[in-house]
């Protein structure tokens, strides 16, 4: 079986690699999801984002405790 591989919309070349970038997903003002950008090789136009379920969740930073 052959593969198909599309044409990034904006420059017309073939993809056959993307760029992956772990990027954070916006929700109502608030950060929440661990999403994935996928970019074109050549021009870097964003392709498509989506959550990556398989990440684990943020960890929130906890305020110093001051010293006694």
């Amino acid at each position: 079986m052959a593969m198909i591989h599309g044409e990034c919309p904006k420059c017309g070349k073939r993809v056959l690699h993307v760029n992956i970038e772990n990027v954070v997903g916006v929700a109502d003002g608030s950060s929440n999801a661990r999403c994935l950008s996928y970019s074109c090789i050549h021009c870097h136009v964003v392709l498509g984002v989506q959550v990556d379920h398989r990440a684990k969740p943020r960890s929130r930073a906890k305020p110093a405790a001051t010293a006694s």
